[in-house]
């Protein structure tokens, strides 16, 4: 029997059965050909230096000491008092004074470094000023900033930007390493939770990814702010090579023969260099690895990961061991829920993280030391060379562990890959991946796929989109509007329907998810007495059918989320207030929304509408508003309580504001003394940022105001549901909690310490 049919033979077998062949062939082998067989399939060096810490739980102390020293070396307390002088302070007051773009006065910081640092840190932040903000949070308080980093990171409490999350915590880890690992669990433990408790497993800030994202950068040196965006995590496609360029080495004298000949010896000398560039590449990547783990910071990170890899693992197959041993027609579900999606995450053998940290190799000797209810091969009992010892260890756990956890959590990528995409199981299909690859399902099982978005609509079966971002889902209605309404008839009918006819589809998909996300908010509640206000002037760019919108959140222009956020409040608010919102670039104007239609409907109609290129915001209150209220004399309690404002906050210098040092106004300002004059209390405002110039309306204790940033839905959370009046603990100057209650002052302060102190972030600790 050939090796390759027995090999194939064997994989069909059970683990026991295909270990015993695979011994049986060993003995038949010389070591020379065993070693040879079993590291020709890569030029990875596989195999890691001794780290006796790895299967030590209290590696964190081995390698990092605790001090008792270091937390409190960047505290206040230790600070001697400054001298006041009053001149000083007037002087003091008026640095953080600047302008908008459009020569507004505006300001430059909230006089708050943990506001600060909560309101700038983004994906465009500069290192200097990146590092600047985290430094002087850290040092007014370090437990509120560690909940700012992994506020960033939160998918469902917080932000969502992993990079910027990626950048923060890369500070953490070189000024707090002990803090920064101790706190890794808390990426992928489930401790979201909605408000009434509907979702009982809970959900994590982050996803398994992570670690694995974390480990990668830090070896590549890409971990924290660095001068280029990382070449890990954005990497270089390879160069699509054109028939004509390909036929350039072609063009002789001779026959097809020699042309042949040609192609072959072309092909054979790219293949060999591509060959040594592995092998040195593979070699330079080990060199690299081999001096990272000598250092004690980077090795208690790697180790630290590997462990939260295999911990999971096996509690995951002690699960698969429960079900196995169920009766056929015994409920499994409740055992299936209990499965973590550490084996989705884990890394692959020979994948782009491994490739970089062989934390495969690490993740499976933590397996074996273990005693997993899997059963290692006895091969590797025997003597055998580092390298082929690890090739085995690592085959071993991708076939007999990661292989069956794919396959009982219903992933659909293998299936992707194995084209069998009629076994997909859709409504087991992730956010991301649905979103990517509904262009694939359309194609390859276009049958079962429209029975699948027929169970959706009939509200038979579900759609994941929860997890995406609004712009997202507009940004695709968007696109999609060129290839629905086509504005030419085109050469080739059969391809512009085919096109059509996808574009329908994904607009299915679009709707679907942009339903389930609606329905996923509202499980906090609903969002009352409030309007947006959406700035769609020219600075903040622009929407049109067919338009392309970029996938890097600092590359995304600002029109995108805010158009998308002030929809998205439409949809949470009570009636009345969810009829619609109001747009400001020259002049103000109310749009109506119709909820009854399909949001690319609606889409569709804004993107029609007429915008200009100012930045009137006063405009929105001393050209609406208040005209409106004073001329059908609305009472007070009849006005609107609560305006988000979504905006690159780069106002136009309006009537009301001053910029004279003493007596400086702002767009706030000036609409407030408005309102005041025409016996009205100014209504609460959130000024959300979505632009990048870091300017403030206003300072942190600025009552009736709140400041917001970035593109998550997940932050309006704050303000729904706020007729429960469970209170939250605020952390005091001198270091004691208190409760508070929505009730109490409504400034940017309170407002960002309610995001912060939710339970969900409960768990972090300050440790270094």
């Amino acid at each position: 029997m050939s090796y390759l049919r027995f090999i194939l033979r064997a994989h069909k077998a059970s683990p026991a059965l295909q270990y015993s062949r695979i011994q049986i062939l060993r003995c038949s082998l010389s070591p020379r050909m065993t070693s040879t067989l079993a590291i020709a399939s890569s030029s990875q060096n596989v195999t890691l230096p001794d780290i006796p810490e790895l299967y030590d739980p209290n590696f964190l102390n081995v390698l990092i000491p605790p001090t008792d020293t270091g937390r409190h070396q960047t505290t206040h307390a230790e600070t001697p008092a400054t001298p006041k002088n009053p001149m000083i302070d007037a002087l003091q007051s008026t640095s953080h004074h600047t302008f908008t773009e459009n020569l507004a006065p505006t300001y430059d910081s909230t006089l708050s470094p943990t506001l600060d640092a909560f309101q700038c840190l983004a994906s465009y932040t500069s290192a200097d000023d990146f590092n600047k903000y985290l430094e002087n949070a850290w040092a007014e308080d370090p437990e509120l900033t560690l909940r700012i980093i992994w506020n960033i990171r939160s998918i469902h409490d917080g932000k969502g930007d992993k990079e910027t999350f990626y950048k923060a915590f890369g500070w953490l880890y070189d000024n707090h390493p002990r803090t920064a690992i101790s706190n890794l669990h808390l990426l992928v433990e489930p401790v979201c939770t909605t408000p009434k408790g509907k979702n009982k497993q809970g959900c994590s800030h982050g996803y398994w990814k992570d670690l694995l994202n974390i480990v990668a950068l830090a070896t590549v040196d890409e971990l924290g702010v660095v001068s280029r965006p990382s070449r890990f995590l954005h990497a270089e496609r390879m160069k699509y090579k054109y028939g004509r360029e390909l036929r350039q080495y072609q063009k002789d004298d001779g026959n097809a023969a020699a042309r042949v000949q040609v192609s072959l010896r072309k092909a054979a000398e790219e293949q060999a260099a591509a060959k040594e560039k592995r092998i040195a590449v593979g070699a330079q990547r080990y060199e690299n690895l081999v001096a990272k783990l000598a250092q004690p910071k980077y090795r208690a990170l790697y180790i630290a990961v590997a462990r939260l890899f295999s911990e999971a693992l096996v509690r995951d197959l002690h699960i698969l061991d429960e079900l196995d041993a169920l009766d056929p027609n015994a409920n499994r579900i409740s055992l299936l829920k209990q499965l973590s999606l550490a084996g989705k995450w884990a890394p692959t053998p020979h994948g782009a993280h491994d490739r970089h940290t062989n934390i495969a190799t690490a993740i499976s000797l933590l397996l074996r030391h273990a005693q997993t209810p899997s059963r290692f091969p006895s091969a590797l009992d025997t003597p055998l060379e580092p390298q082929e010892s690890a090739t085995i260890l690592r085959s071993f756990y991708q076939r007999w562990i990661l292989t069956r956890l794919r396959s009982i959590t219903l992933l659909p990528e293998p299936l992707m890959s194995a084209n069998r995409w009629t076994d997909i199981k859709y409504n087991r299909v992730s956010s991301v991946c649905m979103k990517n690859n509904t262009v694939h399902f359309y194609k390859h099982d276009p049958d079962g796929f429209e029975k699948y978005l027929i169970s959706v609509e009939s509200g038979r079966k579900s759609i994941s989109g929860a997890t995406l971002f609004p712009h997202e889902l507009v940004a695709q209605a968007v696109n999609l509007a060129r290839d629905v309404e086509p504005r030419e008839n085109g050469k080739f009918p059969a391809l512009k329907e085919f096109r059509k006819g996808l574009a329908l589809t994904k607009l299915r998909v679009v709707e679907a998810q942009w339903k389930t996300l609606i329905e996923k908010l509202r499980e906090s509640g609903y969002i009352d007495n409030s309007v947006a206000i959406c700035d769609v002037s020219g600075s903040m760019g622009s929407l049109y059918p067919g338009a392309k919108f970029s996938k890097k959140m600092k590359d995304i222009e600002p029109i995108l989320p805010a158009v998308s956020l002030s929809l998205l409040l439409a949809y949470l608010a009570k009636p009345p207030f969810n009829s619609g919102f109001i747009t400001f670039s020259a002049q103000p104007k109310y749009v109506q929304l119709d909820l009854s239609k399909p949001l690319y409907e609606t889409v569709n109609t804004m993107v029609s509408s007429e915008w200009e290129m100012n930045t009137d915001f006063n405009a929105v209150f001393l050209k609406l508003l208040l005209p409106l209220a004073i001329k059908n004399k609305v009472a007070q309690e009849d006005m609107i309580k609560r305006l988000f404002v979504f905006s690159d906050m780069q106002f136009d210098a309006c009537r009301g504001t001053s910029d004279d040092a003493a007596d400086w106004a702002t767009n706030h300002d000036a609409i407030e003394a408005a309102y005041r004059e025409a016996g009205y209390e100014m209504p609460q405002i959130v000024y959300w940022d979505l632009g990048e110039r870091g300017t403030v309306e206003v300072q942190s204790d600025r009552k009736g105001v709140a400041l917001m940033n970035g593109f998550s839905p997940a932050m309006l959370k704050l303000f729904m549901g706020e007729v429960e009046e469970e209170p939250w603990e605020s952390i005091e100057d001198d270091g004691e909690t208190k409760k508070v209650t929505a009730e109490e002052e409504f400034n940017p302060l309170n407002v960002m310490k309610k995001a912060l102190m939710k339970k969900s972030f409960d768990g972090l600790v300050v440790v270094d």
